[in-house]
């Protein structure tokens, strides 16, 4: 058993002005400072407040998330000529993201990805989990960690600046077995574009995690239009083959000669072909793509989407196995982002960076088991340049 006390975590209380906080360590005479600044975003329907906490690095570059779901809520960044704009799909308020089933930009948990029959087996004990669709369990059920209001602590050290939200996910929590402690951290590094997210966890007993950030980016801006004309290149040989209920049969398949197939820079548009037998079941490309180099200790090049107009790319690096990558198929106009401009299909596409879906059912699937004692640990990496050059992290 281990610790679960929250210790010295800021809560989110109800602010009547903004916070804002000029990081220490940069010279006076720097053009601009590294800044922390905290905002109320709103209440919840049960009168909880949400802070939104904004980071800018000494470039300029900002990352905002809110304690709702622990949520990425913008990252701005410039294009090749410098002019800045936010790269991430987003809602406009509290409601909305307490109504969507969409998930923009939340941390995902306590499994990301499907859980076939909504079950699994542990140590012989079976577990029962929140059916949906095709009697499967999606990202944990309807009150995923999406749907929870975070703690929040803001960190600073001479590299970076951030946020580090926790959460206290008790025993049997959405029908898993094990209280677990996760943390999530967004560092924005001072000197360079780049956004770290960092999960660790502990659980008080065996149970099965995965966890990933359900972002849909359009690096041409959100709300411009769709991502047909962004560049892909993933650096995955196979993908994980699924059935007509889109369950994983176990069977992990060369990408070689299928649309999945992104080891040579793609535009999206040009393979987006939803009569495909292997697009047709989503409406487009809703895959897990095993990475070439899965499973590493240390985050490696995962993959980059670019737009070639304004020469936004987003590298990602991860230590994680896999990465789920989805072409927005499932937007319909239906729901307006912030900037006041109704999402279309494909206006974002999201690249998770995970675990292998029904990894406790399918014993060829790398583990995603975690037992008392374990440290489970995940970094991905996403640097973002407007050079469409930039690769290291």
């Amino acid at each position: 058993m281990f610790d679960f006390a929250p210790g010295p975590i800021r809560r989110g209380v109800a602010v009547a002005l903004i916070a804002s906080i000029t990081v220490a360590g940069m010279g006076r005479g720097a053009a601009r400072a590294a800044e922390v600044r905290r905002e109320l975003f709103g209440k919840t329907r049960a009168g909880v407040a949400i802070v939104k906490t904004v980071l800018r690095n000494d470039l300029g570059m900002s990352v905002s998330a809110i304690d709702y779901g622990a949520t990425l809520t913008a990252i701005e960044t410039p294009d090749r000529n410098g002019r800045m704009a936010n790269v991430v799909l987003s809602r406009p308020d509290v409601a909305s993201y307490e109504t969507n089933q969409r998930r923009y930009g939340a941390v995902i948990g306590r499994y990301a990805g499907r859980i076939t029959d909504a079950r699994f087996t542990l140590d012989g004990a079976t577990y029962s989990l929140e059916p949906g669709r095709n009697n499967m369990t999606l990202h944990g059920g309807s009150q995923g960690y999406d749907k929870r209001v975070w703690s929040r602590q803001t960190i600073s050290d001479s590299q970076s600046i951030g946020v580090r939200y926790h959460l206290l996910s008790p025993v049997g929590d959405q029908g898993f077995p094990g209280a677990l402690r996760l943390t999530v951290t967004y560092r924005l590094m001072r000197k360079s574009n780049e956004l770290r997210i960092e999960y660790a966890a502990r659980t008080s007993a065996p149970t099965v995690v995965n966890f990933t950030n359900h972002a849909f980016f359009n690096l041409a801006g959100a709300g411009s239009g769709t991502v047909l004309d962004h560049l892909v290149w993933i650096d995955a040989d196979r993908y994980a083959e699924v059935d007509a209920r889109k369950a994983p049969t176990g069977v992990l398949s060369p990408v070689a000669g299928t649309l999945l197939d992104f080891r040579t820079p793609r535009r999206l548009g040009d393979v987006l072909r939803p009569e495909d037998s292997l697009l047709a079941p989503s409406n487009g490309f809703d895959h897990s793509l095993v990475l070439r180099d899965a499973v590493a200790s240390t985050p490696t090049l995962a993959g980059w989407v670019e737009d070639p107009v304004g020469g936004r790319r987003m590298t990602i690096w991860t230590t994680e196995p896999s990465v789920q990558f989805n072409s927005g198929n499932g937007f319909d106009g239906s729901e307006v982002g912030s900037e006041g401009v109704a999402y279309l299909r494909h206006a974002g596409l999201a690249f998770e960076t995970q675990h292998l879906p029904d990894s406790p059912n399918q014993r060829g699937f790398p583990s995603t088991v975690l037992r008392p004692g374990g440290h489970f640990r995940s970094t991905t990496v996403l640097k973002f340049s407007g050079s469409g050059r930039d690769l290291n992290p």
